[in-house]
């Protein structure tokens, strides 16, 4: 009876180890998964993979689950890849069209970065180069996407081909330019200037035909181009 209960004895510690070694290799096997995945993203952006960190651990401990589905992970890594430029472009768009301007102002992408678009009467009075009253919370939010320092900001202003002829301005040319420099002035104060450029064109670059009242209308406008710096690309 003796040997028997040894044997009892000995076989219950031999599961009993095994059990400890089943639970040590799945934990084993989810540590080397998390790293595998780890590597696989250390080359996204850094708010990417914050994301994806903050849902694994969500998902590991939600339910007594340890590990996340492909479709979760997939999910979780989109919902963080937005980059810099299209979450730019996205705060502008909402600023917007939150305050009814959404049509008089055209944003879009370029291959350095993105373009911001304002009909001139927005920002000017027509032929005039100061800046409208309450045009100044447009350009501070212009300059809140500019303090990126991801970012050099260059400033383009446009007319149509409509001869003017004023006390100030004797061409159309000199209009264009010194709104640009004008919307530059004003923005020096919260950004660095080896970061801004401002440039006149004048009737020079049309994006529409100037022989319709629509067309000159669209003609007339102020760009801001935001181009990444080398850097900021290659990331």
């Amino acid at each position: 009876m003796e040997e028997e209960s040894g044997r009892n004895r000995n076989k219950g510690s031999g599961l009993e180890a095994g059990g400890w070694e089943t639970i040590y290799s799945s934990l084993a096997l989810i540590l080397v998964a998390l790293f595998g995945m780890l590597v696989s993203y250390s080359t996204v952006e850094g708010d990417r993979l914050t994301n994806f960190m903050r849902g694994f651990a969500a998902m590991a401990t939600s339910e007594g689950r340890s590990s996340a589905s492909e479709g979760q992970v997939k999910s979780l890594i989109m919902e963080g890849g937005k980059d810099s430029v299209s979450k730019s472009m996205a705060v502008l768009k909402k600023y917007f069209t939150s305050i009814g301007l959404a049509k008089s102002i055209d944003i879009e992408r370029t291959e350095q970065g993105f373009r911001t678009t304002f009909g001139s009467t927005v920002l000017f009075a027509s032929g005039e180069a100061a800046l409208r009253q309450a045009a100044y919370p447009y350009i501070d939010q212009i300059i809140d996407i500019a303090r990126d320092e991801s970012y050099s900001v260059r400033v383009e202003g446009h007319t149509d081909d409509v001869p003017i002829h004023t006390p100030r301005f004797s061409s159309n040319w000199e209009l264009s330019t010194a709104r640009a420099v004008t919307v530059l002035r004003y923005m020096l104060a919260d950004v660095p200037a080896q970061r801004l450029s401002a440039v006149g064109f004048g009737q020079y670059r049309p994006l529409m035909s100037n022989g319709t009242d629509e067309g000159r209308r669209i003609n007339r406008r102020v760009d801001f181009y935001f181009n990444l710096d080398e850097d900021s690309k290659s990331q």
